[in-house]
């Protein structure tokens, strides 16, 4: 059983190592990148850079957290309109029988043609004899 937890402690500390190791690479790395970096970029390019590690960081960070805190709250029900009552329409049409004058004079309509003559045709034709 002693064996086992020395074992155990043995691969904690190795990977607490490795991870101190590989932390410390990603260190260097960056800054070495870094110095090549800044010392091929020109004046105006540095500028830049810093600008947006100054202004461009935090504003991002700002947003994204902001974005964040509104998609994390529940979602809010739609309000639901209230039900309307649509009063009835009533519609009076005129009995289609009878056959009322229009308001306005209709130039040259009769009627008040006899019942006989309604839905006959009459055709003049001009030009024959």
């Amino acid at each position: 059983m002693y064996h086992n937890d020395e074992n155990r402690y043995h691969q904690m500390h190795l990977r607490q190592r490795l991870t101190r190791f590989v932390t410390l690479l990603g260190i260097v790395f960056a800054i070495t990148v870094a110095v090549v970096v800044t010392q091929r970029l020109s004046d105006d390019a540095l500028a830049l850079l810093v600008g947006l590690l100054i202004a461009g960081v935090p504003l991002l960070v700002l947003v994204s957290l902001l974005l964040f805190l509104l998609l994390r709250q529940p979602p809010r029900r739609p309000i639901q309109p209230q039900q309307q009552v649509i009063p009835p329409i009533i519609l009076q049409i005129p009995p289609t029988a009878s056959a009322t004058p229009p308001a306005l004079p209709d130039y040259g309509t009769r009627w008040d043609l006899p019942e006989e003559t309604k839905g006959q045709r009459q055709w003049d034709v001009i030009g024959e004899e």
